[in-house]
């Protein structure tokens, strides 16, 4: 029951708004870093290359550019935070409108399997069924697939996010233990 400890009843203790983010030095480090390389091997494209040059010198940049702009696009375009608040939980990104969605909306929370293994959200906008997928490499992942569960009760669960999600008679156990402890003391 330790390891549960920490995610029953977390919205309560740890209140809201709450906000969970990619760490912010790296984000803007690697897309900075991206946008840099870019501009070099740009400027190295139509500076520096001309009918002399080695195959090396011509093809090299072009490599730069492709790989360092997939950087950048992901920094733009991945989830970036997520605030929940009583009545909503908020996606942003940095070069994407935020994402507001209420928590009756919510339908459904299941596993994707891909490249990357990822949450798959489903929720109803306007009578229409929309998906939001996040992957599990983002910060806190216990913490915020627990959150959403406890603040969304009637969504369905797929097998594996049963297992994840702290279930309430497991959460009547951990309450329980706790008070014994508390009592003996």
């Amino acid at each position: 029951m330790k390891k549960f400890e920490s995610l029953v009843d977390i919205n309560k203790r740890k209140g809201f708004p709450r906000t969970y983010r990619i760490n912010q030095f790296f984000r803007w480090f690697t897309f900075s870093f991206g946008v840099m390389a870019v501009i070099y091997a740009l400027w190295v494209i139509l500076c520096k290359v001309d009918g002399d040059s080695s195959k090396v010198i011509k093809f090299a940049p072009i490599i730069i550019v492709l790989l360092a702009s997939n950087s950048v696009i992901r920094n733009l375009f991945t989830l970036n935070s997520m605030k929940l608040f009583e009545d909503k939980i908020q996606f942003g990104y940095l070069g994407k409108k935020t994402v507001r969605v209420n928590w009756e909306s919510f339908t459904k929370m299941e596993l994707t399997e891909g490249k990357r293994k990822a949450v798959r959200l489903v929720y109803m906008e306007n009578g229409e069924e929309k998906d939001f997928r996040f992957f599990l490499s983002f910060p806190n992942i216990l913490e915020v697939i627990n959150s959403i569960a406890e603040m969304a009760p009637n969504m369905e669960l797929d097998d594996f996010m049963k297992t994840i999600v702290v279930s309430k008679d497991e959460q009547k156990k951990a309450k329980y233990d706790f008070n014994k402890i508390i009592e003996k003391k």
